[in-house]
Formats: structure tokens, sequence, C-alpha cells
């Protein structure tokens, strides 16, 4: 097997050690209508054998042998092959040359990257290349690849025609077969470069219970829109002789030569070293790019082209159904596609997606000096060994995000980050303060008071516009590591809201409330947030704040006690002061030519109580206040003393009703409690309050003092 060094010093060896027999898989999966061959191209079958069998059609005007689609051959290079003393070699050529054989899986070795575990306890990682196909572009990261992961890359020969629903299958059959080895909570990545990006995005979409991080790099997706379409086609037309120099007229394209030069140079060497290493690195680019006409003949080129298109084709209207997280890296400097929009484009596309832009970096900033891909996965968060739920798994579920299904935790860094962008702003302006109570009443900073035992309910009381619920999630969240999964409005979900806020709540956890949703996530042991007062006291009147609006049946409190769960609730205040209300919702419903539309729309949109009176009083309606803000005041969020349940309490309508009442009492009791000790807070007013951070280099104000632990109950 060639080192990394020897693939360095020439292009005509690769790193992929490998038994001298490939196996074919072990088992054939049920295939999806929607990702069945598209029809008039009949895909060649593979025996157990390894031959083909049927009938395979190649598509008109272009040269090679279909392969088959079924059964994902696998080049096995495991320890003991790498310590043989004459282990098998595989070389560029052996990917080059007419082998007849489908596109398969490589598992390289590298010598002196071995982990410090076991790779069967890292994370699982295939990496999935761009046209060239060899899954070779991406061998200056298989060290610190193999180091950190299990680490698989699919490989294409050039003259396999293998169609994109067909590539989409093979990788969705390999990774099921692998899958079903590892326990539900190792995690399962995709890295995609170019090409690669497109096919891990389908793989991901198709089946999200085998993903669950996509990274990118310089994704293909914006194909369509790159002058490749147009120009691309003209290039297997050339004579032979030009077409043997694109690449090395395209070398500036591609990367920064001078970058793709100095990859391998060893930066604590002399500089006279270090000068002799580049000159070598230049001499070894040349044949390096020259190959790419081997890899790449023309027939195949205009093969891979189709791919790309048939590829896009195949994700437009899919990225939001990708549930993975995603990492977007992009080179701003990639003359090859327009990267640089497409990652804007994407970051919009993607439910959860990051994306992070290199300065410098080309399109083929895999094989460029100094980048370093597990750098950009731990700087994110976005490298975790053990998968992190919201509650305990015992099998990979097709559905997460947006059902009551456990859901991942993003990663301490990945929370930060995210709070980072999503909450920054609001974090500065509101500088908020959260306090708990333990079981003897007492207050604290802090949510220390907070019972760390599942299944928990949460139940808050809604502040105007619910500006405040990514603040308590995230705290929450990042000082208990409890994850409390909202029952959010159907609007959200409907596409009628922001399509941003609605991936955030889905994201942290929201699901549709329901009295279904609400049932499921109790009996799986999660940690529920609930609003009893809905959308009326989100969008309260004129003269209402603070004030609760809650039907008169107790039924939230009859499910919590029927899984025994732990009832604890959140007074929220600050928010409602922040905003001054010009028109509320009966005041735009009564105006003149655009209350009636105003009152038609409302009633268009999907409603969480219809037909349920919402204090008795007046129906709930989708209607948002007319309101201008105010400065900001302090936001600040009390944990009360938690409430017991048990599952005999759900069978006694009496004791429903007494936790019931309970449980609003010590909300509005709460809310009270804050009101009333914020007055003094001498960093409750905004302008006083930045002074000091700004000062203090970002540390937070201090608020109120705690009353003596003999007067703290309300």
């Amino acid at each position: 097997m060639a080192s990394l060094e020897t693939l360095h010093a020439s292009s005509s060896r690769c790193l992929a050690g490998a038994h001298t027999a490939m196996r074919p898989s072990m088992r054939q999966s049920r295939q999806s209508p929607r990702r069945r061959p598209q029809s008039g191209h009949v895909l060649a079958q593979l025996t157990s054998a390894g031959q083909e069998t049927g009938t395979a059609v190649a598509e008109p005007g272009l040269a090679g042998v279909p392969t088959p689609v079924s059964r994902t051959p696998f080049v096995d290079a495991n320890e003991q092959t790498i310590l043989n003393t004459n282990p098998n070699r595989v070389g560029l050529g052996d990917f080059t040359r007419n082998d007849g054989g489908p596109p398969r899986f490589m598992c390289p070795i590298v010598p002196g990257a071995t982990p410090s575990v076991p790779r069967d306890q890292l994370p699982y990682l295939i990496y999935l290349p761009g046209i060239d196909g060899t899954g070779l572009a991406a061998y200056k990261q298989f060290p610190a690849l193999c180091r950190n992961f299990q680490f698989e890359a699919l490989t294409m020969p050039p003259h396999d025609r293998t169609w994109f629903p067909g590539l989409l299958e093979q990788v969705e059959h390999f990774l099921e077969e692998r899958v079903a080895e590892f326990p539900p909570e190792r995690p399962v990545y995709l890295l995609g470069e170019s090409f690669g990006g497109i096919l891990a995005l389908a793989v991901a979409t198709a089946r999200p219970d085998l993903v669950d991080r996509v990274i990118l790099v310089n994704p293909a997706t914006s194909y369509p829109n790159s002058i490749w379409p147009t120009l691309g086609p003209l290039l297997p037309r050339v004579p032979q002789s030009v077409y043997d120099a694109v690449p090395i007229a395209l070398a500036p394209v591609l990367g920064n030569p001078l970058s793709l030069a100095a990859a391998g140079i060893d930066r604590s060497l002399p500089l006279q070293e270090q000068a002799a290493g580049f000159v070598q690195g230049v001499t070894n680019l040349i044949p390096q790019l020259g190959a790419l006409t081997s890899i790449l003949p023309p027939a195949t080129l205009a093969w891979k082209l189709r791919l790309l298109a048939e590829g896009c084709r195949y994700m437009e209207g899919r990225f939001g159904e990708v549930q993975a997280r995603v990492l977007l890296l992009i080179g701003d400097s990639d003359l090859l596609i327009p990267s640089k929009e497409e990652g804007e484009r994407l970051e919009k596309l993607l439910p959860r997606c990051v994306v992070k832009v290199l300065g410098g970096r080309s399109h083929a900033m895999l094989q460029e000096a100094g980048f370093d891909i597990m750098g950009e996965l731990e700087s994110e968060g976005f490298y975790t060994i053990r998968r992190n739920t919201s509650t305990p798994v015992t099998r990979r579920s097709r559905d997460r995000f947006g059902t009551s299904n456990a859901i991942d935790l993003p990663t301490p860094v990945e929370l930060e980050n995210l709070a980072g962008r999503s909450l920054s702003w609001l974090k500065r302006l509101t500088s908020p303060v959260f306090f708990s109570r333990d079981a003897s009443g007492s207050v604290q900073r802090g949510l220390a008071g907070i019972p760390r035992t599942k299944p928990l309910l949460f139940v808050g009381n809604h502040q105007t516009y619910a500006l405040d619920i990514g603040l308590l999630v995230e705290g929450i969240l990042k000082e208990t590591g409890i994850l409390p999964r909202g029952l959010a409005h159907p609007v959200i979900f409907s596409g009628a809201g922001n399509s941003n806020f609605g991936s955030f709540m889905q994201t942290f956890g929201a699901v549709k409330v329901g009295p279904s949703s609400f049932f499921r996530l109790l009996r799986a042991g999660e940690a529920v947030l609930l609003y009893p007062g809905g959308a009326r006291e989100a969008y309260k009147n004129k003269g209402e704040e603070y004030k609760l609006f809650w039907t008169e049946e107790p039924e939230f409190v009859r499910v919590a006690a029927r899984f025994g769960a732990t009832i604890v609730p959140i007074a929220a205040v600050g928010c409602e002061d922040s905003v001054e209300m010009l028109l509320d919702a009966p005041e735009l419903r009564s105006l003149p030519f655009v209350g009636d539309r105003i009152t038609q729309t409302a009633m268009r949109i999907p409603q969480a109580r219809r037909g349920i009176k919402a204090n008795g009083t007046e129906d709930e309606m989708f209607i948002a206040p007319l309101s201008v803000p105010k400065p900001p005041e302090r936001f600040y969020f009390s944990f009360g003393e938690a409430i017991v349940t048990s599952k005999e309490d759900a069978n006694n309508p009496q004791r429903v009703r007494e936790l019931y009442s309970q449980t609003k009492a010590a909300l509005e009791g709460d809310i009270a409690w804050l009101l009333r000790h914020r007055q003094r807070d001498p960093y409750r007013h905004l302008s006083r309050r930045l002074l000091y951070e700004t000062f203090n280099r970002g540390q937070q104000a201090p608020t109120f003092p705690l009353p003596p632990a003999t007067s703290v109950r309300r």
C-alpha cells in the first residue's frame, strides 16, 4: 500500500490498501418507488458472486459499460493487510482502466494515523467525491479523517455509467448495511465535495434515518448557474491534443496552484528545505493535473456533466427535506462554480445549515496548503463521538425534527455558535436573568433548582410576540443539558409564519401543539414546554400585560399526571414592557376598509384551539397587535417550585383540578414576584445596563439582590 508521502510524490500511486478480492454487499434492500431508475434505462443487477445479470442500456452517444446498481463491492483495507510484508497497492492506474466494475467503497488506512480508540468506537464517515470519481481528491485530509472516524470512501471507475438514481441507491444500500451494525447513538457523517455534495444531500434526503450530519465542500448544486452547462459539453469535442492540455489550462480555476504545490511542505523545516519542497510540489503538480485526462477522458467527462445536471434536478425542491445538520464549507475564491453565492442560497433552503466561508480558498480547498478539515469541524462544534439525543434512543428514526421523536441535541460549541448567530442581538439588548426555586421554595440565581428527572412539563406565560422563547430554551439547554420540547402554534409549520423562526424552533425540538404530540412527548420521557394561554396570550390587547388567558379545562394536567410528569411553572417578564402597542386585535379588526380583510386572513390561519373559548370569553385568532419598539427592558425568568404528580392523580378529577389551580397560582405569584423585585435592579433599564456591560468587556450586569431566605416565598 502506498503511503501519503508516496501519493504526494507521484500521481501514479494512491493511498488505498485493499484485499486482493472484493466482496459484494451482503443483502439487497427494498427499493423505494421514488428512487427507481428512470424509465428507459434498465440497470444491470449483480449476483452474489459478483457477476452481471440482465440487460444494461447505455445512454446514447456515450461510450462505456453501464454498471449494476443493487450491490456495491467493498474494497476493505484492514490493519492486517497493511501489516503484511507485501501489502496490496492500488494506484491511479487501477482507477483509470475500464475494469468493468461498478462504483465501490474503499477503506483507506494511513500508516501512522491510527486512532487512539478502536475504529468501531469512532463516528462513521463516508467521503463522496467530485466528478473525478477516484475518492482521492481529499487524500491530504485522509490522515486526520482516519484518526477521528471510521472512514470509507466511494470510488467510481472512469468508464462506469451508473445513473444518478443508481448511485443514490448504491450509497443507500451500502450505508444501510453499515449502519445496521452500529448502536443507534453512533454518529453517521457524509462528506461530499463538489458533485459528492449533491449526492450527499440526496442520500440525506432519501434516508434521514441513516445520516446524522453532512459536511459539504463547495457543493456543485450551483452547477446550473455556472458556465459549465454551456461550456462543458464543448470540451469532449475538441481534438485530443487540445483536450490533454485542458487540465493545465484550468489549473488556476480548479485551485490555487501555489497553495496546491505547497500543501505537503513541513513548516517546521529550515527555509531552504521548505523551498526545495515547494519546487518538488510544483514538479509533482503538473503530472497530477495531467492525470485528469486519464481519469476523465472525453466520453467520461460528458457523462459526468450529465450526472451533475441529473443530480441538481433530483435535489430541486428537496432541500427542505434534509433533516441532518449540515456544515457548508465554501471557498470564496472558487472560480469553477459560484460557490459563495450558492452558500447563501443553501443557508436559506437547508433547515439546519451552518455556512462557513473560507477566505482565499478555491474549489480544491481539500488539497490546499494549510487547510485542516478536522480543525474546521472542531471550531464549529461539528465533530462528536456520540449522538446526544433529547431522550435515549433504541433505534434510528426517519422522522426527527418537527415530530415527537427524539432529536439530536447540538454540541456545546454548536449551541454557543447558534445562539451567537440567532440570539446575540437579543441577548445583548435584554441581558436575561434566570432564577429558580428548590424543593424548599428558596430562590437562587441560575437553574440549579430545576429537577433533572423526566418527564418534565414546563408551563409558562406567553409575553407579547413571544420574543423571549429562544432565550428561554437556550438558557435551559445550556445550563442543564435538558431540551424543553416546545408545543408550537400550527402557523410555524404551515409556512404562514417566519420560516427562519420555524426552522429554529424545529431545530430546538418544537412540534405542532396538539393532544397527540403532547401525549407522545410525555410518554417518551421528554421535557415539554407548554403555554396554555396560546396565541391569545401572545397577542394580548391593551391593558392586559402579564395576564394569563388559560381555558378552564385542566386537560394538560391530567395528561401530565398520567405519566407522572413533574410540573415546573416558568414566569417571564420584561418583554411586554419593551413594546408600545398602537392598535390591538379588536381595533385592527374594526378598521375601515382593511378590518374585514385582516379578520378573513386570520381565519385562514390554522388554529391551535379552534372552537375553544380562551378564558371563556373569545375565540383564539392569530392577529398580531400593531406595536412599535421601546428601549428594551431586562428579561427575567423565574422557575417555580416543582409540582409533583402521580398516575393516581390522573384518575382523580378533583385532584387534577387542584393541581391545575396550584400551577396557575404559582405562575401568577412568580410573575408578581419578578415585577416587584425588578424595581430594585439598578441595571433594569437599557442605557445603564449597556454602559456597564460595554466597559466590563461583555460581562453581564448584576441584578437585584435576592431577599433573605425567610422572605423569598410569594
